[in-house]
């Protein structure tokens, strides 16, 4: 026979830790980044850079293979869910594609758009066209990956595109964005 007062604390514990939530923690699950392909057409080779001043982890491309830079389509990365935004002082016209998992990725300086606000997106579908609208120095598409709101560095085909170059023409991407392998030089 259990004592009243072994009884009293055993109650007096299970009703602490009910209390204060301790008796189940559980973590976020993780969710793997989506297979990113370049933000450009297929076959077309772009340069790309990073600038110091940058906030977040990203790159800025532009074309490195003879072809005009200013109205080349952007495409999406990944599938997801596309929000058309505009920003005056910075980002001008400018797409976010939710991914789900926590995953968003960001098209900056775009001319125009190419679908709705809160259009679905398949991986190289159109979503506008590149520019140099809002706080940008000329037509390039300016890209980031983020993670829960967080940039990360860059990368495409699950290959990282780090250390960035300060400058243009020092590295080069090769866009697969129709089935094949991209080609980082």
């Amino acid at each position: 026979m259990a004592r009243p007062g072994r009884l009293v604390l055993r109650t007096l514990l299970v009703a602490v830790l009910a209390a204060t939530g301790l008796t189940a923690v559980t973590a976020a699950p993780a969710y793997a980044a989506p297979n990113f392909k370049a933000p450009f057409p297929c076959g077309q080779t772009w340069t790309y850079s990073h600038h110091d001043g940058e906030v977040r982890q990203a790159l800025d491309f532009v074309r490195a293979d003879g072809g005009v830079t200013n109205g080349t389509p952007v495409l999406a990365s990944a599938a997801g869910v596309a929000h058309r935004y505009y920003q005056s002082g910075g980002a001008g016209n400018y797409i976010a594609i939710d991914h789900g998992g926590g995953w968003t990725t960001y098209y900056f300086h775009l001319s125009a758009y190419s679908v709705p606000d809160g259009a679905y997106v398949n991986q190289g579908q159109e979503i506008g066209l590149t520019g140099s609208t809002g706080n940008s120095s000329g037509p390039h598409i300016h890209y980031e990956q983020l993670l829960n709101g967080v940039g990360q560095i860059i990368a495409i085909n699950g290959q990282s595109l780090a250390p960035y170059p300060g400058s243009y023409s020092q590295k080069y991407l090769t866009s697969d964005n129709c089935g094949a392998s991209a080609v980082v030089s």
